[in-house]
């Protein structure tokens, strides 16, 4: 999909699917970190906790935008 395309739908809601052939429903964002940047993944309800009580680890997949075919937002 590509760094410049997931952008317009991060910390949004979506529908994505991998290349590995898997559907998975939540969220992406970028983290940048020692002047690299990194795309992370959890499921909806996982960030949705998450941004209610920051102190509460968080469960993430890193993610290579490659590995995202298709990305469809579910909410507004």
């Amino acid at each position: 999909m590509g760094l410049p395309n997931i952008r317009e739908i991060m910390h949004a809601h979506c529908r994505f699917r991998l290349r590995s052939g898997r559907e998975v429903y939540g969220v992406v964002w970028e983290v940048e970190a020692n002047e690299e940047c990194r795309l992370y993944f959890a499921s909806i309800g996982e960030y949705e906790r998450a941004r209610r009580d920051s102190r509460r680890p968080m469960e993430v997949v890193a993610m290579m935008p490659e590995d995202i075919i298709v990305a469809e937002r579910l909410a507004s």
